[in-house]
């Protein structure tokens, strides 16, 4: 069993190689992987890029030519949902792509040729990824400088599952979020790459979860220091949620 690992940061791809034994560095179009161990598992760990494009071509290497059996993907999103806060974790019960629009041919969001829309995330991951995530979020101080948590009002961060969306676009302001919840309700988080991950996965018939640490809120009105907040939360967030995952049986 070989495990792929995604980090959307260079920051976390940076802190989970520190986790690593055996490590041997290989370059393959234009990404650096690094195949070796956590524990006893053999992973290969990789800076995905941003966008849907430069995330495929990350995730199809992963499985054709590093041959992994499962994909984990961790990162920062932006919160859809007003009912989540910075510092809050998703974890995705499926992935869709919110700028897909292939209408009239196909309805709106739907993948071409494939009659999906959502693309399900596997239920052992998740099952790991929440356990770990709960943990975290149980005391994050005791992972967590409290400053940094002061830092960005981080105050009883909680783990949600929930329906992620990718788009090549940043969103952030209110009008374009409100946009994607009035088609999409269900809508937890907003990034730029999960949901492309999800349907190579889906194509090679790969398990896989992403993992989202939340960085803005739907409202937009919390101004976060992107840089500070990958550096002083959202890296740490991976290494632990990663480490508990394999940690576990």
């Amino acid at each position: 069993m070989t495990i792929g690992i995604m980090g959307a940061m260079p920051e976390e791809v940076d802190i989970i190689r520190e986790q690593m034994t055996d490590i041997e560095e290989t370059e393959h179009g234009s990404r650096k992987y690094y195949k070796g161990k956590i524990n006893d598992t053999d992973v290969v760990l990789v800076f995905s890029r941003w966008g849907k494009v430069a995330a495929s071509a990350t995730a199809t290497s992963l499985i054709t030519e590093f041959k992994v059996d499962q994909l984990i993907f961790t990162g920062v999103a932006g919160a859809a949902s007003p009912d989540l806060n910075i510092g809050d974790i998703v974890i995705s019960s499926e992935a869709y792509q919110h700028d897909m629009d292939p209408r009239p041919l196909f309805p709106k969001h739907e993948v071409p040729l494939t009659g999906i829309t959502f693309f399900k995330a596997d239920d052992a991951l998740i099952k790991k990824a929440t356990a770990a995530a709960e943990d975290l979020l149980a005391r994050p101080e005791a992972k967590i400088p409290t400053a940094a948590l002061e830092k960005f009002s981080i105050r009883a961060p909680r783990c949600h599952l929930g329906v992620i969306a990718s788009g090549d676009q940043f969103i952030a302001d209110t009008e374009r979020t409100e946009a994607i919840l009035r088609e999409q309700p269900k809508t937890l988080a907003v990034e730029m790459e999960g949901a492309a991950v999800a349907q190579v996965c889906h194509d090679y018939n790969i398990p896989f979860v992403v993992i989202r640490t939340i960085s803005d809120r739907a409202d937009h009105e919390a101004h976060v220091d992107f840089p500070a907040f990958i550096a002083d939360i959202a890296r740490h967030y991976s290494e632990n949620v990663v480490r508990h995952m394999f940690s576990q049986p």
